[in-house]
């Protein structure tokens, strides 16, 4: 072996590496700031070597920092730390940066590239901040008085913050300029079915399924004209509408690349990995760490979660959690402890109480960062539907937690799966075709039924069905399992929602009184159900319905 150290090769000469681009833009270390406004300017560009070619957001986030220490308002540098804490998982503090890059971009708006305040207002949309997010679009607006994206921007703020009129007012301004843009007709369909304008939306739906190509705007079209079908009484055409989406969206790049079985192996593999001795390895009494109990809200998607999730979050002695990647952050801690990959049920058995203990730290670490201190102050929920697959994980390393499982007519969680649109995850795509949906359902809850009776924490199977025809008894109980008092303003959940960013498809439903027209919405689609049935009537007898 040769051991003559390389000689450092030159900028413009292919990196050592391998990546095949030059060493001056893959690993050539940035030169040493010199001072002052020069000084300032070097950090930038290194923190932006960091950011955008290395992906290393610690080390630009730290660039950026310094930047901050010479300027402590400068806009980019706050962006900066924003996104590198954000993009890892810092949550609450990294959102407290972007807003101060915010303002500060707001400050000087008249100033600033209209470009620029439009870029930064989609990364505060994708950050939940929608409000400063709106702002910046409109200053990109006013910047840009005939930018179509920049009106687009605006409409798209006010429709997640529920100001149906205002965000109509913003697409018909985008329609002027753009009068056949796909994207904002369909946007405005949604508005125009929010405002109960069924026949209007309808029809300009109808006219973007004649006239779209793009497979991923025809599929959008397609479910959002699924649903005004179905408020229409068009039954027929509403499945036949919704099931041409699903067959659309199933052909996309992003849907194809994905394993549709992952899920049913993931499950089958908990299925056999939690025997009784491993969900009930530790006491709370073995685990004392003067940590608090979490509580988990879950549930299959389209079961209530939001809505429970809201009702919770109205009560002043409850902190809930949106969507969260908390218990996939913990399985991969876990991993890396344990030493073993793809087997949760394996990597627990393996580690001993104090590297649980750890475990639970780090979870409570993780909310604190991602939610502020207040989390570990009041009753934290951590809602995530998705995290029902994760029963057997919470049991071992939590016997203390409290479980809220939302449960709905399987026949309805069915119909509103398939008349919904997800993110492509392998969590979903099974969800794009009727007998996925019925399939993926069986499997998630045959897991719970196997699960539920052996777990160590307290559970509540909470059904929305209860709670729309008695509201006050079902969340008595859910609070009493809690262990907080009941609180009549609770009711009024819907008043806090209003105007309010909710990052989940229901956002609009939660905003509004509690309704009976979701109940048995089924029973127009029974001939649908006969082929899924196979797969359903378990669950329809199990959970009483």
């Amino acid at each position: 072996m040769n051991s003559k150290p390389l000689a450092k090769p030159g900028r413009n000469e292919a990196c050592p590496c391998g990546s095949g681009r030059k060493y001056k833009h893959c690993c050539a270390e940035p030169a040493a700031a010199p001072a002052g406004e020069a000084g300032l300017q070097q950090l930038l560009e290194t923190a932006r070597y960091h950011a955008y070619q290395r992906r290393d957001f610690a080390a630009a986030e730290q660039c950026y920092r310094e930047v901050l220490a010479l300027k402590p308002n400068h806009a980019e540098a706050l962006a900066g730390v924003g996104q590198g804490l954000c993009w890892r998982q810092r949550l609450a503090e990294g959102k407290r940066y972007l807003a101060r890059a915010a303002k500060a971009l707001l400050r000087q708006a008249d100033k600033t590239d209209g470009r620029a305040l439009l870029g930064f207002a989609e990364q505060m949309q994708i950050w939940g901040d929608m409000e400063l997010a709106l702002q910046l679009a409109r200053a990109a607006a006013k910047a840009m008085p005939d930018n179509a994206s920049a009106h687009y921007g605006v409409a798209v703020c006010l429709q997640r913050l529920q100001r149906t009129d205002a965000a109509i007012a913003a697409l018909e301004r985008v329609l002027k300029l753009v009068p056949h843009d796909s994207g904002s007709h369909i946007l405005l369909a949604i508005l125009e079915f929010d405002n109960k304008q069924y026949d209007a939306a309808s029809q300009r739906l109808e006219r973007v399924v004649a006239a779209e190509t793009e497979p991923k705007q025809l599929a959008r079209a397609c479910l959002e004209l699924s649903k005004v079908y179905d408020k229409q009484k068009r039954y027929a055409e509403a499945f036949a509408m919704f099931a041409r989406a699903g067959e659309l969206q199933r052909q996309l790049p992003e849907n194809l690349a994905l394993d549709a079985g992952y899920i049913f192996k993931k499950i089958a593999l908990f299925k056999q990995g939690y025997s009784d001795a491993l969900l009930k390895r530790w006491t709370p009494e073995q685990l004392a760490d003067g940590l608090p109990a979490p509580v988990f809200l879950i549930g299959f998607l389209r079961s209530g979660t939001t809505l429970t999730e809201q009702v919770l979050a109205a009560h002043p002695q409850v902190l809930t959690s949106d969507e969260n990647h908390l218990l996939e952050e913990l399985s991969a801690e876990l991993a890396a402890i344990a030493g073993i990959s793809d087997d949760t049920p394996a990597a627990l058995a393996r580690i001993g109480i104090a590297q649980a203990r750890q475990l639970r730290a780090y979870y409570w670490q993780r909310v604190a960062e991602e939610f502020g201190p207040e989390a570990l102050r009041k009753c934290f929920v951590n809602k995530v539907a998705l995290n029902s697959i994760e029963t057997g994980l919470i049991s071992c390393l939590f016997p203390d937690a409290k479980i809220l499982f939302a449960l709905r007519d399987p026949r309805d969680v069915c119909l509103s799966c398939a008349m919904q649109s997800f993110a492509a995850s392998p969590a979903t795509v099974n969800l794009l075709s009727w007998q996925g949906v019925a399939e993926q359902y069986a499997a998630v809850m045959d897991l719970w039924l196997s699960l539920r009776d052996r777990i160590a924490p307290a559970w509540l199977e909470l059904r929305y069905e209860d709670v729309v025809n008695d509201f006050e008894a079902s969340f008595r109980r859910v609070f009493d399992l809690l262990g907080v008092n009941w609180r009549p303003e609770v009711a009024r959940f819907h008043e806090r929602a209003a105007g309010r960013y909710v990052a989940t498809p229901s956002f609009a439903a939660v905003s509004q009184p509690l309704y009976n027209s979701a109940l048995a919405r089924w029973r127009p689609y029974q001939e649908y159900f006969v082929e899924v049935m196979p797969h359903l009537a378990r669950f329809i007898d199990a959970f009483g319905y």
